[in-house]
């Protein structure tokens, strides 16, 4: 086998997962222009068009669709050599890939990442925000951090934590204005902050219990978002009413930036889950990060 069957292969894999020179690149860690030149010298040894490019998009030929079928599993098989030889190493090193949930960021991760990067000083993390469902496979994630409906049955999960708690929060300039409410329906005469589901995309519905009472609510939104971090700044900016998780809102409720209402009503919901593609490919990184997580957040 001569080097120049192999070479351009990996780039050739991420262009054509991707449909993007640009993302590619960004994921390789090189310029937009190598990764181009690098598949042209592949076509050129090959003799064939794999992608067809234009302006805005790029595609694969029928000759890169066959390609593409044939070397990716090959692709997919060397990476996952090198991270078995890696996790031989002596110091566990290289780079984590998550994808994760505002709310799961900031209750499960963000505590807890400070302690792990000094622990594991070889261990980079490279962490994207994002509320919908990911691909991890394919979009190039190690694992991803999100409530269970974010996850796909074929995927392994485990829990962080404990279950967490919806609760009615509200700054204390909303509430010297207009008051404080005593029921879920005392809601119909308030400022609700709504939340757009990024899937559904529907606005969700308050669920409260109180251990006794069960009650739906469709709220009056005069302000609707389909971002968490920015629906928890405007109940912090006395926008509205928010109905949050309460773990990631402790830190502004003992500031005071933020204040429970109706006490004694909410919902609980499912812990965070971290969850990844398949237990006998986890690496020694991803598994010492669970071990990690679970051990800090083990009560919360």
């Amino acid at each position: 086998m001569r080097q120049d069957h192999l070479d351009g292969l990996v780039t050739f894999v991420q262009v054509a997962e991707h449909r993007s020179f640009t993302h590619a690149a960004q994921r390789l860690g090189v310029s937009t222009s190598a990764v181009s030149q690098v598949v042209r010298s592949l076509e050129g040894r090959l003799g064939v068009v794999l992608l067809k490019r234009t302006t805005r998009s790029v595609k694969l030929t029928e000759s890169g669709e066959r390609f593409l079928e044939r070397v990716k599993p090959l692709v997919l098989e060397l990476a996952h050599a090198a991270d078995e030889i890696a996790d031989q190493a002596c110091e566990p090193a290289g780079q984590l890939r998550l994808v994760a949930s505002a709310p799961a960021y900031l209750t499960v991760l963000r505590p807890h990442l400070r302690s792990f990067l000094q622990r594991y000083p070889a261990i980079d993390l490279d962490i994207v925000l994002r509320e919908s469902r990911v691909d991890l496979v394919s979009e190039g994630f190690d694992a991803g951090v999100g409530l269970h409906w974010q996850v796909e049955r074929d995927l392994v999960a485990v829990a962080l934590g404990a279950e967490q708690r919806m609760v009615a929060l509200a700054s204390p300039l909303y509430l010297a204005d207009r008051g404080l409410p005593g029921h879920p329906n005392e809601l119909s005469g308030h400022d609700c902050i709504g939340y757009r589901h990024p899937v559904t995309g529907g606005v969700e519905r308050w669920v409260f219990e109180n251990g006794q009472e069960r009650m739906q609510i469709s709220i009056r939104s005069r302000l609707t978002h389909s971002d968490p971090a920015a629906l928890l700044q405007s109940a912090v900016d006395g926008l509205g009413i928010a109905y949050l998780p309460s773990g990631h809102t402790y830190e502004l409720q003992a500031q005071g930036g933020l204040l429970r209402v109706l006490d004694g009503w909410g919902r609980t919901i499912s812990p965070y889950m971290l969850y990844f593609p398949d237990r006998r490919s986890i690496s020694s990184r991803l598994r010492l990060l669970i071990d990690h997580l679970r051990a800090r957040n083990a009560g919360c």
